[in-house]
């Protein structure tokens, strides 16, 4: 299978090939730190995926982007819609923050607390920060393995506007739009997004599945800001998503249905003074989420939860060399579903952190932070991280870092427990150091990053006893590579390799579902006339279908070919074959994934 590999390996980067390709050079990013701060300047790994390399990549859903990125692995349990989880260096999903422009979105009536990644498009945002690794101190619970951020364009002067349309494979059909500009003296961001389709079988089709599964996706978003007075301003937004979608059982077709709907909200009100050496936000968020699945013989099970949360920061610069950052959140969950259980907790945080450039080029950080859980009492978490561009332009950034992390069992596992296994919170101690090199005058960069993760009371599902219980420690370690080239004579590359080895340290065996080996590579080429044309390689390491070691998934690799050219300034056809050679594959025992199908596609940009 490895010569197989480097067969296809060698094949793509002879062709011309598209890739995603994070942003080269030094740029901005906010997630990592909670404030604005240069790449450069940060000592833990950010990849930042922008809205040139969702359009050159022609993805739909966000897995899509986030798979390209080294450190990730994604688990579907089927087709678009169905239970889809995002593994950061080896965690558990619901051990990753996931936001929507700075707002949490992770779900309370999820099983862990986490978010459901398979009825997510990302065709509504402008621009993926995805920090690697624990950032429980700045962000809190369930950061332990990073924390992802999907960020919505922001308004300009000037009015922009976008829209696309695209039919394939099993009459699946796609349109969104978007445009963001000032009204007088708001700013404002409207879009939105549908895709429907036939589906392919939840249950593989290559095991005898006959039954396609369907799905329908709508969503919308929102923002609006204003200047109140010089330094004051004001924002509001939202995002509304609903996805439909057909279900089958494990080993059988069925004609089960679900449904998942994610609705957020949030306000915020900031102040920038003293020649913005000043920063403060106050601001609100709420998540509700509604989760059903309707079985077609014993009837629905539905699930409600809602997050209500209050923070407030402040960010001061007293000298050129150092910032200090101090914030308090409180947070309230609360979970119900049809059968009649009901819960809530809370919990109520305090954090500072400290940034420090004694010399140019070097930067140091370090932080604490204090959760008051109601069911769980207190924790302090420490993290500190330092990177060190020595050299001048062009010269290589040393970066390392280190975070603790804290997350309390889910309310849907302490409901399904109830009083007969009482679980503990999870708690972690991470660790990675890694070196960056510039290349190709600025146009490229290689990143080479070791990681390891040390997790107590890991929480997993004993299907012997029907409930929830504390696996005890685990451990995750291993290499994330990455390489990006962005118009290098015409060229751009991406390049992620991780080698993952995660265990239960106590039993030897490899966790569920994380592939120790995963690779992707894309080169993509564009000519004066515009004609952009390219392929990509991803491959994806055998895997672990369960926690005995006994059900194991082989590795598979796909490639993806496509095309897009300019009519004219404004628009742009485009189309793509996804897996193209139509390997036979699963990622999740016995479910379904797609084979050989093609698309096209129109897009417009005022």
């Amino acid at each position: 299978m490895y010569m197989k590999y480097l067969l296809l390996l060698g094949s793509a980067l002879a062709v011309s090939t598209p890739a995603l390709a994070e942003e080269v050079g030094d740029p901005i990013v906010v997630t990592a730190t909670r404030t604005e701060m240069r790449l450069s300047q940060i000592g833990q790994p950010v990849s930042v995926v922008t809205r040139a390399d969702i359009e050159r990549t022609q993805a739909v859903q966000a897995v899509d982007v986030l798979a390209r990125l080294p450190g990730v692995s994604i688990s579907s349990a089927g087709g678009f819609g169905h239970p889809t989880s995002v593994f950061i260096r080896g965690a558990e999903n619901a051990q990753s923050l996931v936001l929507i422009d700075g707002v949490r979105i992770n779900d309370p009536g999820d099983v862990g607390g986490g978010f459901d990644f398979g009825g997510l498009t990302i065709g509504q945002f402008d621009r993926v920060e995805v920090v690697h690794g624990s950032s429980g101190v700045l962000w809190g619970s369930r950061a332990i393995g990073g924390v992802i951020n999907f960020i919505t364009a922001r308004p300009t002067e000037q009015w922009t506007a976008r829209a696309q349309a695209e039919y394939g494979w099993r009459d699946r059909r796609h349109a969104g739009a978007s445009a963001s500009g000032m009204l007088g003296p708001v700013g404002l961001t409207l879009g939105g997004n549908w895709l429907k389709g036939d589906g392919l079988s939840a249950f593989s089709e290559r095991r005898g599945a006959a039954e396609k599964d369907g799905f329908e996706s709508r969503s919308a978003n929102a923002r609006a800001e204003i200047e109140l007075a010089p330094g004051f301003s004001a924002d509001a937004g939202g995002y509304y998503t609903k996805a439909d979608y057909e279900y089958d059982d494990t080993g059988a077709d069925a004609l089960h249905v679900g449904e998942k709907r994610d609705t957020l909200g949030y306000a915020n009100l900031r102040y920038s003074g003293f020649d913005d050496e000043l920063s403060a936000r106050i601001g609100y968020g709420i998540t509700d989420t509604r989760r059903v699945s309707d079985h077609a013989i014993f009837g629905p099970y539905i699930t409600n939860g809602r997050n209500e949360r209050f923070e407030g920061q402040v960010s001061f610069a007293p000298v050129e060399m150092v910032s200090v950052l101090l914030g308090a959140e409180t947070e309230k969950s609360t979970f119900s579903d049809n059968f009649g259980s009901r819960d809530s907790t809370s919990i109520d945080s305090y954090f500072g952190n400290l940034t420090f450039s004694p010399f140019a080029g070097l930067t140091l950080g370090g932080g604490l932070r204090y959760d008051d859980h109601a069911d769980f009492g207190d924790r302090t978490t420490f993290a500190a991280n330092g990177a060190w561009a020595f050299g001048g332009e062009g010269a290589p950034v040393l970066r390392a870092s280190y975070g603790e992390g804290f997350k309390a069992p889910s309310l849907y596992q302490l409901y399904t427990n109830g009083v007969l296994s009482p679980l503990d919170p999870e708690t972690s101690k991470a660790w990675d150091v890694g070196v960056e090199q510039p290349f190709a005058e600025g146009k490229g960069r290689f990143t080479l990053t070791w990681f390891d993760r040390k997790t107590r009371n890991l929480i997993d599902y004993d299907f012997a006893n029907w409930n929830y219980y504390n696996v005890g420690r685990t451990r995750a370690k291993g290499i994330e590579v990455a390489m990006v080239v962005n118009d290098w004579e015409g060229f751009d590359l991406s390049l992620s390799y991780t080698y993952l080895d995660a265990k239960n340290v106590l039993t030897g065996t490899r966790l569920a579902r994380r592939p120790e080996n995963n690779l992707f590579v894309g080169l993509d080429k564009t000519w004066d006339m515009g004609l952009h044309v390219g392929a990509d390689l991803r491959v994806g390491g055998g895997r672990y279908d369960d926690h005995a070691n006994t059900q194991f998934v082989e590795g598979h690799v796909v490639v993806g070919l496509r095309a897009s050219y300019p009519v004219t300034d404004n628009v742009e056809v485009y189309g793509r074959v996804e897996n193209a050679f139509d390997e036979h594959y699963e990622v999740v025992r016995t479910y379904g994934t797609p084979g050989r199908s093609a698309y096209a596609g129109l897009r417009v940009k005022i």
